[in-house]
């Protein structure tokens, strides 16, 4: 890489992906007076699948100072999630409100492209420097410690540029995880995504016009319906990967059979245009068995993914990168930046994503049904709905886990 005049070739912090995650910490992080340097292969604006938010991001995009921006935007309002069975029948919306006062009640749904950019604009207004369309090679290690990356510019050859911590915010590319080979799917949860993108597809009608639908199909697999700007909607299904390729590995003709196949939706999109092309993921859970070391953490889809049934993609993101930042100004102020300092954040965020992974092994139980739940347990609809908006971690939940687990047993713990 050509070093352009009073670049800087060594920061306190490196980051490698400028997603939400990586922009988040660099903000927190630049914000308490280190040097932050994000560095994003591709260059914006992108596409990215992981549309929805959930209420809990509500503290944690305030803090960035973005919520005047997403008020402002013309991403559709959320309010609530609702889940239709394979007949039809459509459950009470759980609307967040029950358990949420005022405007932390909502959220939105939002066009990542837009949203992604809105996040990076934050952080260089924060004084992050970004690079665009700059990979990393490698991550560079002595005596254990990562000590920064190799990186590269287009055609250019790779260079080193040094840091004190190095953030692999890189998504599901898992830069570190896989060059430490540290990647492992998750036994049991086998799952594969397709989907696409329509024009008029229906709407409900008031503050339930931009929920979140899933739509239940055979065998626990499920589709999601997410409202967009500009009368788009989002229409992905997740199922066993033994289910969807039964009869074809075409990511098109099994869209198309899966989407005629369910009646209730095929129903909301009778007047629509499919938009888009059709992508999909054949794995989409995995988990890295450690997240952080010596001079290195990760954090978001890096460190792990495991299903999108709760929208907590991009919850986890941004709660990881917050409660991250914190321990890496502390690793910076201390000059600690052992695994155990900078991965500090690490036992209250898996006691956290251990709730959804709980509640995720529930939703693919088939002998299991929320309705049936929120009937017999009452008492635990707002623990419920506090799981439905995220709001996980640092929170005892031992009564509602103890409930769910008389009807579904429970998994393995994953950390």
């Amino acid at each position: 890489m050509i070093q352009q005049p009073n670049r800087p070739t060594s920061y306190d912090v490196i980051v490698i992906g400028g997603g939400p995650a990586g922009t988040a910490l660099a903000t927190f992080v630049q914000r308490q007076g280190h040097s932050c340097l994000v560095l994003n292969d591709s260059t914006f604006p992108r596409y990215h699948i992981g549309e929805s938010l959930i209420p809990h991001t509500y503290g944690t995009l305030d803090r960035l100072g973005l919520l005047p921006k997403l008020r402002e935007s013309h991403f559709p309002v959320k309010h609530s999630v609702r889940f239709v069975s394979p007949s039809g029948a459509a459950a009470d919306p759980f609307y967040f409100s029950e358990t949420i006062e005022g405007d932390r009640a909502r959220t939105w749904q939002v066009k990542r492209s837009e949203f992604d950019q809105m996040c990076l604009d934050n952080a260089l207004q924060a004084g992050v420097e970004v690079r665009m369309g700059t990979s990393v090679h490698e991550v560079m290690f002595e005596n254990g410690q990562a000590v920064g990356v190799m990186a590269h510019q287009g055609a250019e050859p790779p260079s080193a540029i040094r840091s004190k911590v190095v953030v692999d915010a890189s998504g599901r590319s898992t830069i570190i995880g896989k060059q430490l080979g540290l990647r492992e799917e998750i036994p049991n949860l086998q799952k594969s995504s397709i989907w696409s993108y329509y024009r008029g597809g229906q709407r409900l009608a008031g503050i339930d016009a931009g929920e979140t639908t899933v739509f239940t199909i055979q065998d626990r697999g499920w589709f999601w319906y997410i409202p967009l700007p500009d009368d788009i909607v989002s229409v992905g299904i997740v199922a066993a990967p033994e289910y969807l390729f039964d009869e074809s590995s075409d990511f098109e003709k099994i869209y198309q059979r899966e989407v005629e196949r369910c009646g209730p939706l095929s129903e909301r999109l009778q007047n629509a245009e499919q938009v888009d092309i059709v992508r999909g993921i054949r794995k989409l859970a995995y988990l890295n068995r450690q997240v952080a070391g010596d001079g290195w953490i990760m954090i978001g889809d890096a460190a792990g993914f495991l299903d999108p049934i709760y929208s907590s993609g991009l919850f986890l993101a941004l709660a990881s990168a917050e409660l991250a930042a914190n321990c890496v100004h502390e690793a910076l102020e201390k000059d600690d930046l052992s695994a155990g300092q900078l991965g500090a954040f690490t036992g209250a965020l898996w006691d956290g994503v251990d709730v959804v992974w709980r509640l995720i092994k529930a939703y693919y139980d088939p002998t299991f049904s929320f309705r049936a739940f929120a009937e017999r347990h009452p008492e635990h609809r707002a623990a419920l709905i506090d799981c439905l908006i995220g709001d996980v971690v640092g929170k005892d939940l031992t009564p509602f886990l103890d409930a769910l687990a008389k009807m579904t047993p429970p998994p393995a713990r994953l950390k």
